[in-house]
């Protein structure tokens, strides 16, 4: 099979510039094909085109390459003269233009003894002979060939790409990455900016969770990381939250996790030697996103933070996840924010922020970032989400007779909590594990949104408790705004 693929605007480039645009081009489409299974036998660069030859059909791959604005399927004929094109034209477009009305439209470069309107008009002449009309305004088909050079390419069918500008061209950011809808297309804008995009996954709940962020992570390098390979370093922030619940007042307690998180990527950003943060902010969207406490967050480092998802909304966001085959995966990956607090601080304010911060011992930050596990994206195979055991419960399908168990702090238990349930630390909970065996009754433990919980469900399982989590913890309980769920003392 034989494409051309049609470039944007690496094409407005000039000198060595553009050279070393058009040859990482080439470099990810090989990278794209070949980690694909594809093996191309020719490809070659052209004014403003890369034609390619490959076995087996590689559109869908090759429009998902940046810098690609549209991928054609072609036909290849050297020619000599014009009726030497139209003669090839009617064997090619003949049986596709049977019994329709058809234009042509014929693009040419190079110096010929005909213009594109005489094959234009040559061409639909002859064909004819096989469709019901000429129909320049509103035809069925459109026949479209290109020519340049001795070279006619005609054009089978085509699809546009994504656009942008070749990975590898733009250097290198490090992305903060938590696998719903917003990072995973933030990181997607900047790789189509020609960026170099590694990630960073500040791990809050459990191992089932981060299993289904990795999923995502996995996708997103594998469909669109041609031409480098993407890595994600997973640090485990939970400590960290320990501390931040510990020591941090409630309403500031997100926003300094935030300023810590940003602390962390920093460090690393400066030993990966990355030029800057992305994140997948927007304004407005959540209480961390205030102008006033992005602006806080941002006053935490000295790097540059990108946020190009900044003047869009959660339904814009939603569908750039659909178009660019992420949707499905992120859907699944809970929201997370182990410290859900009831009134966040909505305005800051910075002294009292950078106050806060200091309680928590900065080694901590440092050793979390120093433990961190490397993962190299493309090198793994994609993971099922459907095959993750959740263990999980609605909230209005608790088990009759069940006891419920809420590991939530005794603030928050305080504050707001399930009748009947009963709070326990996760430690108290798993070291009286033989007090909820073979009583006939299954424990459903809740936590504040239903990730901290399932890693202690896990647990119990393996010491013979018949256990679930509740899904969306004491958050999806409130949502549902029933009195009463089941359970006792």
């Amino acid at each position: 099979m034989e494409y051309l693929l049609r470039l944007g605007e690496l094409t407005l480039k000039m000198g060595r510039s553009r050279e070393r645009f058009e040859e990482r081009l080439l470099y990810n489409v090989r990278d794209a094909l070949e980690s694909n299974g594809l093996e191309p036998k020719r490809l070659v660069m052209m004014r403003g085109r890369v034609y390619i030859e490959v076995d087996q059909d590689a559109m869908d791959v090759l429009r998902r390459v940046f810098g690609v604005v549209g991928v054609a399927e072609v036909v290849s004929h050297k020619f000599r003269t014009l009726d030497d094109v139209v003669e090839r034209g009617v064997e090619v477009f003949g049986d596709m233009v049977r019994g329709k009305s058809f234009g042509v439209r014929t693009k040419r470069i190079g110096r010929h003894d005909f213009t594109s309107l005489d094959v234009n008009k040559a061409l639909g002449r002859e064909l004819l002979r096989y469709g019901s009309k000429v129909d320049l305004t509103n035809p069925d088909i459109w026949v479209r060939l290109e020519i340049r050079g001795d070279t006619t390419y005609y054009i089978l069918r085509e699809k546009p790409g994504y656009g942008g500008l070749p990975i590898g061209t733009g250097g290198t950011v490090l992305s903060l990455f938590s696998g719903g809808f917003d990072s995973p297309v933030a990181a997607w804008m900047v790789m189509r900016r020609g960026v170099e995009v590694n990630m960073v996954h500040f791990q809050l709940g459990g191992e089932n969770h981060f299993h289904k962020v990795l999923a995502v992570a996995i996708r997103l390098a594998r469909r669109w990381g041609y031409g480098y390979r993407p890595t994600l370093y997973r640090v485990d922030f939970r400590p960290i939250v320990k501390e931040i619940r510990d020591k941090v007042r409630q309403d500031y307690r997100i926003v300094v996790l935030k300023r810590l998180m940003y602390k962390a990527a920093s460090i690393l950003l400066e030993e990966l030697g990355g030029e800057a943060l992305v994140t997948g902010e927007s304004i407005g969207q959540v209480s961390s996103q205030t102008l006033r406490n992005l602006v806080i967050t941002d006053r935490a480092v000295r790097d540059t933070v990108l946020r190009p998802l900044i003047g869009l909304d959660k339904n814009d966001i939603i569908g750039f996840s659909r178009e660019i085959g992420l949707y499905n995966l992120s859907e699944k990956v809970e929201e997370v924010c182990a410290l859900v607090e009831d009134a966040p601080v909505v305005w800051g304010d910075e002294e009292v922020a950078v106050e806060e911060e200091s309680k928590i011992d900065e080694e901590l930050l440092k050793n979390a970032v120093m433990n961190r596990v490397k993962y190299v994206l493309r090198d793994l195979d994609e993971i099922d989400i459907d095959s993750i055991d959740s263990l999980g419960v609605e909230p209005d399908s608790i088990p009759e007779d069940s006891v419920i168990i809420d590991i939530r702090g005794k603030f928050s238990y305080t504050l707001g909590h399930i009748p009947g349930s009963i709070n326990m630390s996760p430690d108290e909970l798993l070291s009286n594990a033989e007090r909820f065996k073979g009583g006939g009754r299954p424990v459903v433990v809740v936590c504040p949104v239903g990730l901290e919980s399932i890693d202690v469900v896990k647990k119990l399982r393996e010491m013979g408790v018949e256990a679930y989590y509740l899904l969306g913890g004491y958050r999806g309980y409130r949502l549902t705004q029933k009195p009463q769920i089941g359970g006792r003392n």
